[in-house]
């Protein structure tokens, strides 16, 4: 008796969030001109740039290692990292820090056309800071910015989405 309870919840439970319109994000869907692109200016081995080309490949976009005939051109202009003081306690010391990052792409197509303009993306989050604790300091500030790194390649994708 007590199975059926459990298992007549659970499907309740389906039911309601199947019903409430929730759903996994799913691929893009990208211009045919995105079906492969070359990346410029970054590295693709580590940090932003390996997260760009894993995210591309998720969505089904080709990453070119050479550039290839027929293929869009994706050129990182600039990343930008800061990190900034917010706030200052009553000793006068640091008590929270802004992590701020940035970065200015823009895309060409196979022909040289220019598809996106010079854009920039933008994420910050913010950190107590405890001069007591500088290894957890460290970490945590290391653990911020893969993050802020995975939300500009996010934002990216975005932009790249609505290109047609």
């Amino acid at each position: 008796m007590e199975r059926i309870v459990s298992n007549s919840f659970i499907a309740f439970l389906l039911m309601l969030l199947i019903g409430c319109g929730f759903h996994l994000r799913g691929a893009i869907d990208y211009s045919d001109s995105l079906k492969s692109v070359h990346i410029e200016g970054i590295s693709l081995q580590r940090g932003i740039g390996l997260y760009l080309k894993r995210g591309l490949r998720s969505n089904g976009i080709e990453v070119l290692d050479k550039f290839q005939q027929g293929s869009a051109v994706l050129k990182v202009i600039e990343i930008k990292h800061d990190r900034r003081v917010l706030s200052v306690g009553s000793d006068a010391k640091v008590s929270e820090y802004g992590l701020y990052s940035s970065i200015s792409f823009s895309l060409t197509d196979s022909q040289g056309k220019i598809l996106a303009g010079s854009q920039q993306v933008q994420a910050q989050r913010d950190f107590q800071f405890n001069e007591n604790q500088v290894l957890a300091r460290e970490s945590e500030e290391a653990s911020l910015r893969s993050h802020l790194n995975k939300e500009l390649v996010q934002g990216v994708l975005r932009r790249l989405s609505a290109i047609k």
